[in-house]
């Protein structure tokens, strides 16, 4: 059995080549509002909802870490992460980011057990997924 704790929040941490377009995107694009930005090393905090977002700089260490660094894991047609958007509508969801001008990766899909998803890329090339739960 695993240890036992309290979870009293938790986010998200991306690893980015760039933090000042990443929060240009998850903020002008996405919606998230800025928490905290922190300049070395380049690190930022989003929120949106619930949801806490962390974006740090490609190549920088981690100060009490530093025989770690931060690499990227998104490639080509290929992300080692997705962060997961969830949505009360989805078809108004698509809607409004095609208005916006946000680049979709796919129109709607419909589950056959309900809901749905659309997907939207990152300047890193994480997934991002909209999703409508059944």
């Amino acid at each position: 059995m695993g240890a036992e704790f309290e979870l009293v929040g938790g986010r998200v941490a991306l690893t980015v080549k760039s933090v000042e377009a990443s929060v240009a995107f998850y903020r002008d694009s996405l919606g998230f509002g800025v928490e905290a930005l922190f300049p070395d090393p380049p690190y930022a905090i989003l929120s949106k909802g619930p949801l806490r977002l962390s974006l740090g700089q490609f190549g920088s260490s981690i100060p009490d870490l530093p025989s770690y660094g931060l690499t990227i894991g998104a490639g080509e047609k290929s992300s080692s992460v997705v962060v997961i958007l969830e949505v009360a509508d989805i078809f108004d969801a698509h809607a409004r980011f095609v208005h916006a001008g946000v680049k979709t990766l796919s129109p709607v899909w419909e589950a056959p057990w309900g809901g749905g998803r659309f997907f939207v890329g990152d300047p890193d090339g994480y997934l991002v997924e909209i999703e409508q739960l059944a």
